[in-house]
């Protein structure tokens, strides 16, 4: 861990001081009020508006943010972004002059892939403020969005990635790994159409720019986020017209696995770690073969069901594939099974699975499939399925975890809280 001086932290806690106190101000002038007025808006004594360490509980950013009608994230972002204009005399930027670029931002990444993800964002952001060049600034955005987006924060990954795709002069390479990394994002929160338009983009700018690792792993991470965006976008019933969807998807897939193999021997330090998700392209293959090549369906469904059911863990690549699996199982089962004993175990096996590792590693994108799967489960096999089971405390986190990360899910609200009582310990 890099120790940070004392110096250092009193610069910060200035800083934040000094942005809160503006906020407050403009929020002052804005309604037109009293500090008096403010005081009672924010629900605070009028002289304890700042705290001592410049950053406001939630209650007091909600508050704030209602009074200058913003959104809370727009609050937050003003409060915590670095100091990249040196106030406060050089604040936060002049006390770390002499900080190394290339250390912390190695250090972020050292850290994201121990999982401690607090730590990482906060070297990411030190990175950040260091940075001598908007291309620095943009990676650093972007480890940061990684971290965010690996904690469960998809809102936080987005709002990193949309910031450095706002800055100037960023090298053509890391401006399209942004972009890459948005139409990932957008396809985790639902926004399929956007995804794929961001991401063939990214694919056709991407054949133009000059040759470098960077490139080539935004246009792998684009190729494999059109091709997901592709495969989730073939309907479950009345699938035949669309197979060229299909069709599609598949050749993104192998085009990324190519890619992805040259970056794994480049030497550039992108190890199997670094490029997890291309360790799941097999799984969605074999769902897209089970549309393509529909007398093949049943061998798929039997090497799917296989990767579900073996021992897997939460390690980069291994969970996530047989998470992977689960959702191709599910859709293949559904496109296929016709025995509603089987389908109702198929889908009970892969609700299952989705659940463990989603709540081990908070991705919302697996705990939203979690709770579509066992609300069509319940629906569809009424007669086979439980009643409505008590809102524990995973599956409480699961909710609100993906009602709050994931907009498309907020249209079935109603269904998954449906699913459970309203409370642990409740009668359903």
């Amino acid at each position: 861990m890099i120790e940070e001086p004392n110096v250092t932290d009193a610069a910060r806690e200035a800083v934040a001081r000094e942005r809160l106190e503006e906020l407050q101000a403009l929020a002052r002038t804005y309604r037109n009020w009293s500090v008096k007025e403010l005081a009672i808006a924010l629900g605070r004594q009028p002289g304890r508006l700042v705290p001592e360490s410049g950053m406001p509980k939630i209650d007091l950013v909600v508050a704030l943010a209602k009074a200058l009608d913003w959104p809370i994230d727009a609050v937050v972002d003003h409060l915590v972004k670095p100091d990249v204009a040196g106030r406060n005399g050089g604040g936060v930027v002049a006390a770390e002059a002499s900080a190394d670029f290339g250390a912390l931002y190695s250090a972020s990444l050292q850290r994201r892939l121990e999982r401690d993800y607090f730590e990482a964002i906060r070297l990411a952001v030190r990175a950040g403020a260091v940075a001598d060049s908007p291309t620095r600034r943009a990676a650093a955005c972007v480890i940061e969005s990684d971290s965010h987006e690996a904690s469960g924060s998809y809102l936080e990954a987005m709002r990193c990635l949309r910031t450095a795709s706002q800055f100037d002069g960023v090298e053509l390479s890391w401006r399209l790994l942004v972009d890459a990394k948005i139409a990932n994002v957008m396809f985790m929160q639902g926004s399929r159409t956007q995804a794929i338009g961001i991401a063939s983009s990214v694919i056709d700018y991407a054949a133009q720019a000059a040759e470098s690792h960077v490139a080539s792993l935004a246009k792998a991470l684009a190729l494999w986020a059109r091709a997901h965006a592709l495969r989730a976008s073939v309907p479950i019933r009345n699938f035949d017209a669309w197979r060229p969807l299909a069709v599609s998807a598949e050749s993104d897939f192998h085009a990324a696995i190519v890619l992805s193999d040259d970056l794994r021997v480049s030497n550039v330090g992108y190890e199997t770690r670094n490029l997890t998700f291309a360790s799941s392209i097999d799984v969605a293959l074999l769902e897209l073969r089970a549309v393509l090549q529909p007398a093949n369906a049943a061998d798929c469904m039997t090497r799917l069901l296989e990767i579900v059911r073996e021992g897997g863990d939460v390690s980069p690549g291994i969970g996530e594939r047989k998470a992977w699996a689960a959702i191709a199982l599910a859709n293949t089962a559904k496109r296929t099974v016709s025995d509603d004993m089987q389908l109702w175990g198929m889908l009970e096996l892969s609700s299952a699975a989705l659940r463990a590792h989603a709540a081990a590693t908070s991705n919302w994108y697996f705990a939203h499939q979690h709770l579509e799967l066992d609300s069509e489960r319940r629906r569809r096999l009424g007669s086979l399925a439980h009643g409505a089971r008590t809102l524990d405390a995973t599956e409480a986190k699961l909710v609100a975890g993906v009602l709050g990360h994931v907009p498309a899910a907020r249209a079935h609200a109603e269904d998954y809280f449906a699913l459970y009582a309203t409370r642990e310990g409740s009668r359903p």
